[in-house]
């Protein structure tokens, strides 16, 4: 985990603001988390799922006083914008694509809040997605950049997208477009412990991960696998000469495999002639 703060520009990220008066019992209504029971300035992660349970969506959503700020993979937005906008009808609820409008700076390490001192925010939103301390600050887009300066003037250092990839890939975090997509269900990717919330009501795709939960398991899984050597995304996986998953995401030697859910920890697998550690 960096003790030191760094940053990124993490402004062509989609962006949508959900508001009005029913904004969180909708969300309830189509996304696998909880929202009504979210406080003033909480995150969580979600996921929109088919009535199958496979994920067409993932995104992080913080509370406002005026609805909810949600933000996602760049080709992500329209169609989960109109996914939402679908399902309506006559809530009062309001959808607006605020991409433009707002900027969006990835701050990490212990004293990220810190970074946030004397700008004015939309909101201060705790993030997942490395597994180590980290937040995003949401901003006017025309303030960004004086926002980056000022966090550069504190000492914060920019980190490019290698560097954050090997970050989440060592703590075993899965992202969209990588290691989940549409043919995953949130349990595979590992994402369900907090993006599925399984005591609320109903929502779309509820009974289906209602069942997979239930019976305790799926056919595969997010494995963290340390190589001998580096290896790249999309090299095959096999165990005894059998293949058993693929490589979704690299950081030199640490990666990330969709696998067979009966691989353990402790697995000695290959990755073409390179031989590789199912560490989790």
């Amino acid at each position: 985990m960096p003790e030191e703060l760094i940053y990124a520009d993490r402004s062509d990220r989609a962006k949508l603001r959900v508001s009005g008066p029913q904004s969180a019992w909708f969300l309830d209504q189509i996304l696998t988390q909880s929202f009504q029971d979210m406080a003033l300035g909480e995150a969580r992660d979600a996921a929109l799922i088919t009535v199958h349970g496979r994920m067409t969506g993932y995104l992080e959503a913080v509370r406002t006083a005026e609805g909810f700020l949600l933000h996602l993979e760049p080709d992500r937005g329209a169609s989960v914008a109109s996914t939402l906008e679908r399902y309506v009808l006559s809530t009062q609820v309001d959808i607006d694509d605020i991409t433009q409008e707002m900027g969006l700076v990835l701050v990490v390490g212990p004293s990220w809040r810190e970074a946030a001192s004397g700008a004015e925010l939309a909101a201060l939103q705790p993030t997942a997605s490395l597994g180590v301390d980290a937040g995003y600050l949401w901003i006017r887009s025309a303030a960004t950049a004086s926002l980056l300066e000022s966090i550069a003037r504190s000492g914060g250092r920019v980190a490019g997208d290698n560097e954050l990839e090997a970050i989440r890939i060592s703590n075993g975090i899965a992202r969209w477009g990588r290691d989940m997509d549409e043919k995953t269900f949130p349990q595979e990717a590992g994402v369900d412990e907090r993006a599925v919330h399984y005591d609320k009501g109903c929502y779309l795709g509820q009974e289906a991960m209602a069942k997979i939960h239930f019976r305790g398991k799926v056919n595969r899984r997010l494995a963290r696998l340390r190589a001998a050597s580096p290896v790249t995304p999309g090299s095959e996986v096999t165990l005894d000469g059998t293949g058993i998953g693929k490589i979704t995401s690299a950081s030199e030697a640490s990666a990330l495999a969709m696998i067979r859910y009966s691989v353990t920890e402790g697995a000695k697998v290959t990755i073409g002639d390179v031989t590789a550690e199912v560490v989790g």
